[in-house]
């Protein structure tokens, strides 16, 4: 008989990690255990679980995060990694899906593709504008990414013309002001959430690339898709389009430095990619939904990548990166 229960850390991580691997890909970050020790160190993260005889078939993770409406701060719920048994069919998934979404706060979904995407739109949900783009540079040495540390990054990061931190250095503790301060995220909540996601000792690696003003940023991960190093844009806060083109252009040349030669645009923000440096959409994109049954939502209304699990992929989760502390 299956049942449907809350994941116990205690109990319940040798057989998720042997799940994951076996769903999501044998050295996927979802089984690490610093990543759901991370997730489990945020009170508001929960992962359902689907279960028949101690046999986890099924999960479905969220936690609360803050979403700007009418500039005012919202929490609702972002949801990630749905994921069933590859052998146990859908159902299982629609019925984890059904007891994520029915929440008191709204919540969020980004980045749902093919029968999950179909099942959101049955079940009422509103999609909201999303960009997903690709662009592949070229990189003088392909396999110096495999071999970065600390005083590597440094070294590329100083080469940039703009300002560049990754949430591992020290002496960063005025970053989380900025950001709040930026973005308009000015209450506890957001601030907690702020520290949770990007300044706690597990949280995923993040490179944050501003000008001097702070009046535009680029927010993005680095990570591993099979063997193929990729750079993750997360979030872009612009002002002045001139100086986001060339900020994205500064990104391009870190990746090209740090052996990397695919950029993923994955920005749940309406900002999509400048047409002058010529990124390429998905073929198959990606949705991104909100569903809400007590409040009613605006019609226009964007979601901070930082709000979703965009860049919870990190080479962090990876065991490269853990000299880069």
């Amino acid at each position: 008989m299956i049942i449907y229960r809350k994941y116990n850390h205690n109990n319940d991580y040798e057989s998720y990690k042997v799940f994951c691997e076996n769903n999501f890909g044998k050295n996927c970050y979802q089984s690490k255990i610093e990543h759901i020790e991370w997730l489990e160190s945020n009170p508001s993260h929960f992962i359902n679980l689907a279960v028949n005889n101690n046999e986890i078939l099924g999960c479905f993770h969220g936690f609360k995060a803050p979403v700007l409406l009418d500039n005012n701060v919202n929490i609702f719920y972002s949801l990630h990694d749905l994921m069933v048994d590859k052998e146990k069919g859908s159902q299982l998934g629609l019925k984890l899906m059904q007891e994520g979404i029915l929440q008191d706060i709204p919540v969020i979904l980004s980045g749902a593709i093919g029968r999950i995407s179909r099942a959101y739109k049955r079940l009422g949900s509103i999609q909201f504008k999303s960009h997903w783009y690709r662009k592949f540079i070229i990189t003088l040495n392909p396999f110096k990414f495999f071999f970065l540390n600390n005083n590597k990054l440094k070294h590329i990061q100083s080469s940039i013309n703009y300002n560049l931190i990754n949430n591992k250095e020290e002496g960063i503790s005025h970053l989380s002001k900025s950001l709040i301060d930026l973005y308009k995220y000015n209450n506890d909540f957001s601030e907690k959430y702020f520290k949770w996601r990007f300044f706690q000792k597990d949280s995923p690696l993040t490179f944050f690339m501003s000008d001097d003003r702070t009046e535009n940023m680029i927010i993005f991960s680095l990570g591993l898709r099979r063997v193929i190093p990729f750079l993750r844009i997360i979030s872009v806060r612009k002002k002045d389009d001139d100086v986001l083109i060339s900020m994205l252009r500064s990104v391009e040349t870190f990746a090209s430095k740090a052996g990397i030669p695919v950029i993923l645009y994955s920005i749940t923000e309406d900002s999509p990619p400048p047409k002058e440096l010529n990124y390429n959409a998905y073929k198959e994109v990606p949705n991104s939904y909100i569903y809400s049954k007590k409040i009613k939502l605006p019609n226009n209304i964007s979601i901070n990548g930082f709000s979703t699990d965009l860049g919870f992929d990190s080479i962090f989760y990876r065991g490269i990166n853990e000299k880069i502390k």
